[in-house]
């Protein structure tokens, strides 16, 4: 992938990000947080780690490494998240701007929340954000199901056709 590809697919992703939340903004506070079994146990929850991921990586990306995640119990409500979530969409603007084919090629060294250190090149760590992001949309997804509503199509075919 080069530049173009990724700045293509975080258009994406964040097209995605949206409509889901918008579908989730339509549901009750209650079945927002109900705990549906899944690996994060609510939209709420799930919409959280989605957050955290793209939270943690970008800060990795910049050469910092967190070492505690965003909770659930950290965000009140959606607007919240949402609000969260724009301020990050703009750092994410930032950084993609400032990515050359250089940088994105390039290894980066960091370190997960439990201190374990990697070194992986760029280009794949930002592949996984938006491979993480689409799995974890997929449950919030399947859980707007479980309420017999119809979630919006993020498949990455209805993004390019638009």
């Amino acid at each position: 992938m080069n530049v173009q590809d990724i700045h293509y697919l975080y258009d994406y992703n964040r097209w995605a990000n949206h409509l889901i939340l918008d579908a989730v903004e339509t549901i009750s506070v209650e079945e927002q947080r109900r705990d549906r079994g899944v690996s994060h146990q609510s939209m709420h929850g799930t919409l959280v780690h989605l957050l955290f991921a793209e939270w943690v990586w970008l800060a990795r990306w910049k050469g910092n490494s967190p070492s505690a995640p965003l909770r659930p119990e950290d965000f009140s409500d959606l607007a919240s998240i949402r609000n969260y979530w724009q301020q990050l969409e703009a750092e994410y603007a930032d950084f993609l701007g400032g990515l050359t084919e250089e940088t994105l090629q390039a290894k980066l060294t960091y370190k997960d929340i439990a201190g374990n250190e990697y070194h992986n090149p760029l280009v794949l760590l930002m592949q996984h954000v938006v491979n993480h992001a689409t799995l974890h949309r997929g449950q919030v997804m399947a859980m707007i199901r479980q309420l017999g509503i119809k979630p919006p199509a993020t498949d990455f075919l209805f993004f390019f056709r638009k």
